[in-house]
């Protein structure tokens, strides 16, 4: 009795050992060179990430302006883009120590949770653990890697199995379609993680709450439900929402840089053929067994539209012709793909436990397509990641000794990109153009002027001046941001496009102070939120002791 009982555990216990050790093989070439790749958005989330790990440090908390990240210009980024995400992150670089540690242990922890989500996923529709691990793997190797590049594709793909999660609740579930607490617990962390999320993931699950809706006798107490859980949405994420609304109605912030989301679209090339002989193989399959499986149905022809609406068989040319500003918000249609991959796989595990039901050798013949087509993902994987860390030790040696070095500051010096994202809508001009302005006027310039962080969330910068006349100063200010200059309040300094000040500067030694002056009704607002989070997390910590 107690080896049986040894041997379910180990059963338990395997599929995640699995998924830590093949992650760990993964990130070998990195963990033998002890090299940080930092490619794509890497520097722009580094950077934020080192402005929030700096406020815990300190215990100076600024929610707006960014007093260490991003140049020590003083921009707002983490209030609009993913706060807790941000704060969390700045947390584990604190415990990390160095950059080379948090990418690691950061990569490790995000591959590890999208593996185990789909894990999850998949025993709640299939319940085969040899089928349901190599199908989690398989996800692995087809999503976005966090160390490969830093995009927060790896961190929708890891969030996304969780909320397919309460997808299929709706349909699995008829007595009780919708959990509040499940609903709108899951989606108010996706919003605090990342908004553009949020709308997608919500697009996704209108197809599973009308099945749900229709099919459940108990219609009253759905709606009851799901209006429960949009009212813990909108008070756990009322610090995302309302300050989105403050900088879109009140001072206005501009979109992140244009894409071409032509280019941006999948073709066949990004994916592997083996993933789309798989796909087409699912959608021929559900339609020619159609109403076998409501879930099957739902699961398939929702992912089957987001893998189209992905491509580049859309007219994409035109659509961004006609609404320009889906190149600035929408961005990259190659996101969609984000949610057509689990969908597709989730699909692929309900059919296979369709077939075996008729002919338990479909089983294995599964399993070795699997096998094969996770060996190809991964070994993609391992050469992309071995072609990051050869050239991150050919090319970025200086920046390299950086990031294994415990001052985190120092690895900007060498590595800085200037992302437009989330600067002031002084004058209606191109992403591009404020990429530019911005490192002339900001990154080529702050190190002629010396930063510090005061008490209260002030930044000060010192320089000194061989004449009286007017200057540039490397900051950006906001509709309000508070500037004074030589103890003197500048109530309207002229600003360029990006809202970098000129101000007089006396012969001599000069001061400047920059702060952002919250409207009154924000620290309530943080004092809901935050007591909320707490409320929310004690009553699941209670219904978990239940359960146990």
């Amino acid at each position: 009795m107690e080896n049986k009982k040894n041997y379910q555990e180990l059963l338990y216990w395997l599929p995640y050992l699995v998924f830590a050790l093949v992650i760990v093989l993964v990130m070998k070439s990195e963990l033998c060179h002890h090299v940080t790749i930092i490619v794509g958005d890497g520097y722009f989330h580094f950077t934020r990430i080192f402005d929030a790990a700096q406020q815990i440090r300190t215990h100076n908390f600024s929610y707006f302006q960014m007093n260490w990240g991003f140049d020590q210009s003083g921009r707002i980024v983490n209030a609009v883009y993913g706060p807790m995400f941000a704060y969390i992150m700045g947390l584990l670089l604190l415990i990390s120590g160095t950059w080379f540690k948090f990418q690691i242990l950061t990569g490790f922890l995000i591959g590890f949770l999208a593996a185990s989500g789909m894990y999850q996923l998949m025993k709640k529709v299939n319940n085969n653990l040899l089928v349901d691990t190599l199908i989690s793997l398989v996800y692995l190797g087809l999503i976005s890697w966090w160390n490969q590049g830093a995009t927060f594709g790896s961190i929708s793909a890891m969030m996304l199995p969780y909320v397919l999660l309460v997808a299929i609740r709706m349909i699995q579930n008829w007595k009780k379609p919708i959990s509040w607490l499940q609903l709108g617990l899951t989606m108010s962390i996706v919003a605090q993680i990342h908004l553009m999320s949020t709308v997608l993931f919500t697009i996704m699950l209108i197809p599973f709450a009308i099945a749900g809706f229709c099919h459940t006798e108990n219609k009253k107490s759905m709606i009851y439900n799901f209006f429960g859980a949009i009212g813990l949405t909108l008070v756990l994420t009322a610090n995302v929402w309302g300050a989105l609304l403050y900088f879109h109605l009140h001072d206005v912030i501009a979109n992140p840089i244009e894409t071409n989301m032509a280019i941006s679209a999948v073709g066949w090339a990004n994916m592997s053929e083996l993933f789309w002989g798989l796909a087409i193989f699912q959608i021929i399959y559900v339609l020619f067994h159609f109403r076998e499986s409501l879930l099957n149905d739902i699961v398939t022809l929702t992912g089957a539209i987001f893998l189209v609406v992905s491509t580049n068989l859309l007219p994409w040319n035109a659509i961004q012709t006609a609404y320009p500003v889906l190149k600035s918000t929408f961005q990259v249609p190659r996101r969609l793909m984000i949610e057509a991959v689990p969908l597709i796989l989730l699909g692929v595990g309900l059919t296979i436990k369709f077939m075996a039901q008729r002919d338990h050798n479909d089983v294995g013949n599964w399993c070795a397509f699997l096998i094969v087509m996770l060996l190809a993902g991964f070994n993609s994987k391992l050469t992309v990641n071995n072609f990051y860390t050869k050239n991150s030790i050919k090319y970025t040696m200086p920046m390299q000794n950086q990031a294994r070095a415990s001052n985190n500051s120092n690895i900007f010096y060498y590595y800085n990109i200037p992302a437009p994202d989330y600067l002031p809508q002084v004058k209606n001009v191109s992403g591009t153009k404020k990429a530019a302005i911005y490192e002339r006027d900001v990154i080529k310039r702050q190190y002629r002027f010396e930063h510090e962080v005061l008490p209260g969330g002030q930044l000060e910068i010192k320089w000194t001046s061989p004449q009286a006349s007017k200057v540039k100063l490397p900051i950006v200010m906001y509709r309000d941001s508070h500037l004074v200059v030589n103890n003197q309040v500048v109530k309207h300094p002229h600003k360029n496009e990006i809202g970098v000040p000129t101000i007089r500067q006396v012969k001599g030694n000069n001061e400047a102070v920059l702060s952002f002056i919250a409207p009154k009704w924000w620290k309530p607002l943080l004092w809901i939120v935050s007591l909320s989070w707490i409320f929310v997390i004690i009553i699941g910590l209670y219904n978990w002791k239940i359960r146990c």
